[in-house]
């Protein structure tokens, strides 16, 4: 019996990648953080042998935030001014919540709200200087105690976020999202002091937190590996 032979022709299509060039420093609309968003192309193309042989569309631009990775349908200049807009738009709002709280500095809310918005901003100074100014609401929120903490750790300030974490935990000790945060600087300290995380992340557990289960767990496994 004559044995017949042949050829398999593998082909499909691909997506292809390219760096455009462009690129601005702005903030990242998904991660929130300040970072160079590149610009980018991707464009189909046709494959035999899974070698791309000619395209089968256009080029689509996009820009991607080189922190997290997150792709936008907008080219990194437009991105920009998105981003720009928005962030005026909210220190606009910042010194609106700045003048109510002269009028009102003992209001935990606004004061909350504020130091949070300014988190988000990365005015991380700005914050520090609302929440020395506003003592009165400071003092009275362990909400806005777990704020200030949080901005104090983005400051790399270990030491003075869990003081204001404990201040906050002493007034509500079921506060899990500053049971949560403790344990985080406390992992971030030099030397971490994992034992005193694992606490404060069981605490941020049994407050009914979900991450304070996974935060517990990664701990549990730092400590088992030594």
């Amino acid at each position: 019996m004559k044995r017949r032979t042949g050829f398999i022709f593998l082909f499909g299509t691909r997506n292809l990648i390219s760096h455009r060039g462009q690129s601005v420093q702005a903030t990242c609309p998904r991660c929130g953080q300040p970072t160079t968003i590149l610009g980018k192309g991707a464009r189909s193309w046709f494959t035999l042998f899974f070698i791309p042989i000619f395209p089968i569309s256009g080029r689509r631009e996009f820009s991607q935030c080189s922190n997290c990775g997150a792709q936008f349908r907008v080219a990194p200049d437009q991105l920009g001014k998105i981003s720009e807009a928005a962030g005026q738009k909210q220190m606009q709002q910042a010194i609106q919540m700045y003048n109510s709280m002269r009028a009102s500095p003992a209001n935990s809310v606004t004061l909350n709200n504020l130091l949070a918005l300014y988190l988000t901003l990365h005015e991380y100074d700005q914050a520090t200087s609302a929440a020395n100014e506003f003592q009165q609401a400071l003092n009275a929120s362990e909400q806005c105690m777990t704020t200030l903490g949080r901005v104090l750790m983005e400051q790399g300030k270990i030491p003075e976020a869990i003081q204001w974490y404990d201040a906050a935990l002493a007034r509500n000790p079921m506060l899990g999202e500053a049971a949560y945060c403790k344990a985080v600087a406390l992992m971030r300290s030099n030397p971490p002091d994992l034992v005193a995380a694992q606490a404060a992340a069981r605490s941020a557990r049994s407050s009914g937190l979900a991450e304070g289960e996974q935060l517990l767990h990664e701990i549990e496994n730092r400590l088992r590996a030594g």
